[in-house]
């Protein structure tokens, strides 16, 4: 009788446990398409270069300031800044930065920046609290 009541014990414990691995392992893993994200296409600011009359081909690019919130358990895809540079930083919550094997724990304060090497995701970890930041990049003007 024993041997029947443990099985019936070790089974439903395993499944938890291979459960709670995968979702670990899933938070670690970035989505297709962004998700959770609000203002990602709402510029706060957009300057046109070209009225400024710069050199070399900068009036091909607008300078763009966003806000971007991140719900909780939101994030954004992996994505290259080839010919997007930019710089970021976190006005609100904690978000979790990956470039490549390496990921970082960002906090309100803290910044980044996005270069010719730059490819990245990043996610909010949390499950109740809404994260936030201000992101100003180069951008090719749509043509």
């Amino acid at each position: 009788m024993a041997f029947h009541t443990s099985r019936w014990l070790v089974a439903p414990l395993f499944s938890l446990a291979a459960l709670l691995s995968f979702t670990a392992s899933a938070a670690d893993t970035a989505p297709e398409k962004p998700v959770g994200l609000t203002g990602l296409n709402d510029a706060v600011v957009l300057v046109d270069l070209a009225q400024h009359k710069l050199p070399d081909s900068t009036s091909d690019y607008d300078l763009r300031a966003r806000t971007i919130g991140i719900a909780p358990g939101g994030a954004i895809h992996n994505h290259p800044h080839a010919g997007r540079p930019g710089i970021v930083r976190v006005t609100k919550g904690t978000v979790i930065e990956y470039r490549g094997a390496t990921e970082r724990t960002l906090k309100v304060g803290d910044s980044w920046f996005e270069n010719v090497d730059t490819v990245h995701w990043f996610r909010n970890p949390s499950s109740t609290e809404a994260a936030e930041i201000w992101a100003v990049d180069l951008v090719p003007k749509k043509k």
